[in-house]
């Protein structure tokens, strides 16, 4: 049941004033916030579907009145009143819209929480679309809920330093979520107090340290020592935690590098493929045909809308293109 709140009036119109068109190049739409802010929330009515698209905001979608359907890739969510979406920033959907309806479209840039410890185990969260109900997320629910519906009454109401208060409730949000979600993991659940906080300083030291080093030739064994786990306890830990092995999270964080670094029109697919730490453009190639299901040339086009011509001899001289 959605919790409206009849009493209170919210002007729609007049936090986005400023927009004036979608800006789409390729399938990345930009300009999506209006000037000087990293938010953007919209009551929206549409009854037009918004084709195959991402963007580097994290998206979150609540729908009022009616059902709306989300494809996040290849994966379709019925996204109901009082429902929550959440989809990841950079990742491809495509908004299928009914014959009438509302619903809340939340847009966050959340690219400047990378500077706060635990941000890559949210990102892990993160990874893939999120779709709260009130059944699966009982515990949680309402209080995301409220918070949510805080959110758009600071936006749309203006208040002062309304920002300030969104941010905060976001946060809120996230961490409740997180909190939820690390402690339905078994490794959180059977032990003390005092050795879980031990393993989640320990685990979030060993990510921090990937992510400051992963364009080098980190291995398991490295990590691990720096975690102060043995390799066989560390691999145990970090794959129930991060939800997928020691390996996976280096060639995945080196991939997201290189999903931002294609969008630049001044590197060559060489030059990305060397930054973000693979040691051979064919592997490069390989690993990212099987991680997005396409060649770094065919997504530089798909998402960029474009391919320069220094892109076109790396591909054709690359084997696994």
């Amino acid at each position: 049941m959605i919790k409206i709140n009849d009493n209170l009036k919210l002007n729609y119109y007049q936090q986005n004033t400023d927009y004036r068109e979608r800006v789409v190049e390729g399938n990345n739409e930009k300009y999506i916030f209006p000037k000087d802010s990293s938010i953007r929330i919209w009551h929206n009515i549409e009854t037009i579907d918004f084709a195959t698209h991402w963007h580097n905001a994290l998206e979150i979608i609540l729908p009022i009145n009616n059902y709306y359907d989300v494809d996040v890739d290849t994966e379709r969510h019925h996204v109901l009143p009082g429902d929550i979406l959440f989809i990841p920033p950079r990742k491809s959907h495509y908004l299928h819209a009914p014959s009438s309806g509302e619903r809340y479209i939340c847009l966050f840039d959340i690219d400047f929480f990378s500077s706060m410890r635990g941000y890559s185990g949210l990102i892990s969260m993160l990874k893939d679309a999120i779709h709260i109900t009130p059944d699966e997320y009982a515990p949680i629910y309402n209080e995301i809920y409220d918070l949510f519906s805080q959110i758009w009454t600071e936006y749309f109401q203006k208040t002062e330093f309304y920002e300030f208060s969104i941010y905060s409730h976001l946060f809120q949000i996230l961490t409740v979520l997180s909190r939820y979600h690390l402690n339905k993991l078994q490794l959180f659940n059977e032990t003390s107090p005092v050795k879980r906080r031990e393993y989640f300083d320990r685990l979030n030291n060993a990510i921090d340290y990937i992510d400051e080093n992963y364009t080098s030739k980190l291995t398991l064994e490295d990590v691990a020592s720096f975690s102060g786990f043995s390799k066989f306890h560390f691999s145990r830990l970090f794959k129930e935690y991060m939800h997928c092995t020691f390996y996976d999270y280096l060639i995945n964080r080196r991939i997201k590098a290189t999903e931002v670094l294609l969008t630049r029109d001044d590197l060559s697919i060489t030059d990305i493929a060397l930054q973000a730490g693979f040691s051979s453009i064919p592997t490069f190639n390989r690993t990212f045909k099987m991680k997005k299901g396409c060649t770094p040339g065919e997504y530089r086009t798909l998402f960029s809308g474009g391919i320069s011509n220094q892109d076109m001899g790396d591909v054709s001289q690359e084997p696994d293109a």
